[in-house]
């Protein structure tokens, strides 16, 4: 499995064990329903600004450096 898949499947796992639904994900990143809903199936994983934007925000970014390290 390519690195991209397997990262899509990561934030997967951590926007379902995070969050409430795919519209709370698409209210939080403020991305559009048709991003959240694919990231919410793993079918694609966000881009860099995303994964900055939860690392930096104080509620989510250490569980987000937990799972993405491995120890969620």
């Amino acid at each position: 499995m390519d690195y991209r898949r397997c990262f899509a499947k990561r934030w997967r796992d951590f926007v379902c064990g995070n969050f409430r639904s795919p519209a709370h994900v698409a209210y939080v990143f403020d991305v559009d329903p048709k991003t959240a809903q694919n990231w919410w199936e793993g079918t694609n994983a966000p881009q860099g600004w995303v994964i900055a934007r939860a690392i930096s925000n104080e509620e989510i970014g250490p569980a987000l450096i937990r799972h993405l390290g491995g120890q969620a």
